[in-house]
């Protein structure tokens, strides 16, 4: 117990400073990118990024497959069998490497299908092939990643990935700044990105030399099955995560303008660098809850769940809010006011991003328990509702049309199932208990929404800055007072607020030992 709670911790604290590293940088790297390049060319990134999620489908979820696959012989100090399943996974990630790298080249003759408005942008084709040049190369030499997570040990690659990520940002924000150029942006990506994984390789081959990752012996029965029911039910999830999260890009590429993903897009990563945050708290457990699952009482999985979506309660409903009050504003001060949506494009923008957070702990609690088949057709199902819905609207009400389409998918199936899916098959007891408390949190979420937006619109001050510090200050403390007065005698609110304040008594007595 004490093992795996450290290295999850471990795991918190080394992915926590590199995702604070990739915001400042994304961020920096970004406003460079616009200022040099356009909307034109941010567009065009976040359409060739989605087209490319698309070829990544070809991954099939073998690497979530292995992952778990690995758990139980790395517990049992089997390394034989770590060798079996990782030779296997560099032969299937090599082939799916060049699937994506043939498919990508047989789609060039199509790129203009999916490319609307677009007035001028040299090259276009080059700087597609060098995105799949990128996404292809991964495959060939990332595998063995995988082992270092499935054994939780991500923490000693804090070093490797953190200079790597200065050295790349750095180079394509002096680049942009002093070539204004979109290919030497990319070529510096694909080449640094190539070292880091290499020294990664080295690194990990070091770190197990008991591995042999080109070993001959053919996979276990056991391993097969598990592995081939588990990719079967993830390729339908990454279908379906694919139409509902890959696709907005596309449909707006099409049916409005490549200027309108960029500026989508520029929504996009706040949002996205908000879910890294949170995924990357919930990822680092995922490896420490697989063992936690096979081992505990129902009771205990029932306690630990109910904390989890307590905190993705009040970390999601915490940014909801905010972000409701001064998406805008932000996007304003950062890039200027022709970046920003109608308001009502930003609410229901935040709406999908709160749905997402909701289905966050279930789906992390599936993933520990290898929990992937038994709902592999629902994502199927959702994408159907998101296309169909987007495609339609797009067409009478523009870009707020897509951003629909993936809300009432959202709602219609993910979003309850999942929850139930984890009591029924993981903790075997009743769901209405959370359910209770889903639909508590969004009454209490919904109100201080409607509270904060009304005293923001009496707000009048020119200065944006000063503008989003008192709209955000506003937002925060009525949340987290409301959340005090309804939840202060529950077990979740006080598991909360002890954790915390255990870390800050561990900070304080780490800094008073370097003093004395």
């Amino acid at each position: 117990m004490e093992t795996r709670t450290k290295k999850s911790f471990l795991n918190i604290g080394s992915n926590f400073v590199k995702l604070l590293l990739k915001t400042i940088f994304s961020f920096a790297s970004r406003t460079v990118f616009i200022y040099t390049l356009g909307k034109e060319a941010l567009g065009l990134n976040g359409l060739f990024t989605n087209i490319l999620s698309m070829l990544s489908l070809a991954e099939l979820g073998v690497g979530t497959a292995i992952n778990f696959s690995l758990y139980k012989p790395l517990a049992h100090n089997d390394m034989n069998r770590v060798s079996i399943l990782m030779s296997f996974y560099k032969k299937a990630y090599r082939i799916i490497g060049i699937i994506i790298m043939i498919v990508g080249i047989i789609l060039i003759p199509f790129l203009p299908l999916f490319i609307n408005n677009i007035n001028e942008l040299n090259d276009i084709y080059i700087i597609y092939v060098l995105y799949l040049i990128s996404t292809a190369s991964t495959y060939f030499i990332s595998y063995k990643e995988t082992l270092i997570d499935a054994d939780q040990k991500k923490y000693k690659l804090f070093a490797i990935e953190n200079i790597s990520l200065i050295v790349l940002n750095t180079a394509q924000i002096c680049l942009l700044f002093f070539f204004k150029n979109y290919i030497m942006y990319l070529v510096a990506q694909i080449i640094i990105q190539f070292l880091q994984r290499i020294i990664t390789n080295i690194y990990i081959g070091k770190e197990y030399k008991n591995v042999n990752f080109n070993n001959k012996e053919k996979l276990q029965l056991e391993d097969k099955k598990t592995i081939t029911k588990n990719v079967k039910a993830m390729f339908f999830h990454k279908i379906g995560d694919y139409c509902i999260n890959g696709t907005d890009n596309l449909i707006i590429s099409a049916f409005v303008s490549i200027n309108t993903v960029g500026v989508y897009s520029n929504y996009l990563i706040i949002i996205t660098l908000l879910n890294s945050f949170t995924y990357m708290l919930y990822n680092s457990l995922v490896a420490s809850l697989g063992n936690f699952v096979v081992t505990e009482t129902n009771e205990r999985k029932d306690e630990i769940f109910r904390k989890m979506n307590f905190i993705s309660f009040i970390i999601f409903g915490f940014c909801s809010l905010v972000l409701l009050n001064i998406f805008n504003d932000f996007i304003a001060l950062w890039i200027g006011v022709d970046y920003c949506f109608d308001y009502i494009v930003v609410v229901f923008i935040v709406i999908n991003f709160y749905l997402t957070g909701l289905r966050v702990s279930p789906a992390t609690m599936k993933s520990a328990a290898g929990l992937y088949d038994v709902d592999k057709y629902t994502p199927l199902i959702q994408s159907a509702i998101n296309l169909m819905v987007s495609i339609v609207l797009v067409k009478y009400i523009g870009v707020l049309g897509v951003i629909i389409g993936t809300t009432v998918s959202s709602l219609v199936i993910p979003n309850w199932q999942r929850p139930y899916l984890v009591y029924k098959y993981i903790i075997k007891k009743s769901s209405k208990g959370y359910f209770s408390e889903l639909i508590k949190f969004t009454i209490i979420l919904l109100v201080c929404s409607l509270v904060t937006l009304k005293i923001n619109s009496l707000i009048i001050i020119n200065s944006l800055i000063i503008k989003i510090l008192i709209k955000g200050f506003i937002s925060s403390v009525l949340f987290i007072i409301v959340c005090i007065l309804v939840y202060r005698k529950k077990d979740e609110y006080k598991y909360v607020v002890n954790t915390m304040k255990n870390i800050i008594k561990k900070i304080f007595k780490r800094k008073r030992l370097r003093n004395v």
